[in-house]
């Protein structure tokens, strides 16, 4: 006995594959587009799309603002208008006559308001009046006026100036810096409160007016209003003088 694989017979080996060669000939003729037709056929599933119909086309006044009409022509503007479009000839022939019918107009007026005048002269009327008769009062009141007396002015005496005291003369005082306020090193009263205009005489330092103390002069010849206080005049080399006020 042969111990191989089994083999079917030559004859029934050739038939199977006959068959499976024309399944996959019927195959590709499937798939393959018949020739001369092109597009290749859609498939029996296949359905054409359906798309809307296109809008008609829009009307003018459909949608939107209407189209700009201008407006009709005044009287005047008509009139100017038509003459504009009349010849030189025309034009002059128009202006003489509205001039000549102007003056026209004006005579007549001016005629017809010097006719009332006369025509009132004419047929003015004298109206006379008739007498009334008059009635009198036989009562007659008289007025009797009383003279106020005259005053006489009297003459007032004039004051005589009271004499004026002379002032007694200050004892001039060497201002420093020629400051209005007598400002000096000599001896007196310590100054806290400087007057306003004080930094306007002296050179004072950026923080004057922050000082609590009195005005002293420092060694650089600035002034400080930390006089008495501790750390007077430290950026500036030291006190040197305090300032006084008489």
């Amino acid at each position: 006995m042969n111990s191989g694989p089994f083999q079917p017979p030559p004859r029934k080996r050739q038939g199977r594959i006959n068959r499976v060669q024309q399944r996959i000939n019927q195959r590709q003729q499937q798939a393959r587009p018949s020739q001369g037709s092109y597009p290749p056929p859609l498939p029996p599933y296949y359905q054409q799309p359906q798309y809307p119909a296109p809008p008609p086309p829009m009307q003018p006044g459909q949608f939107g603002s209407p189209p700009y009409q201008p407006p009709p022509l005044l009287p005047h503007q008509r009139l100017g208008a038509w003459f504009g479009r009349q010849s030189r000839n025309v034009k002059i022939t128009i202006g003489c006559g509205t001039l000549i019918a102007i003056l026209v107009l004006c005579s007549c007026l001016a005629s017809a308001g010097t006719f009332p005048s006369l025509s009132n002269g004419a047929n003015q009327v004298t109206v006379t009046p008739t007498d009334t008769p008059t009635v009198q009062s036989a009562v007659n009141f008289t007025s009797t006026a009383t003279l106020a007396p005259t005053l006489v002015p009297t003459a007032t005496p004039t004051p005589k100036p009271a004499p004026k005291p002379t002032p007694t003369p200050k004892p001039s005082c060497n201002a420093v810096n020629g400051n209005p306020w007598c400002y000096n090193f000599v001896p007196g009263n310590l100054i806290y409160n400087p007057h306003d205009g004080f930094c306007s005489y002296f050179a004072c330092i950026g923080n004057f007016w922050n000082g609590h103390g009195y005005v002293v002069e420092c060694n650089d010849g600035d002034y400080s209003k930390s006089g008495g206080i501790r750390g007077a005049c430290s950026y500036h080399h030291g006190v040197w003088r305090a300032l006084y006020s008489h």
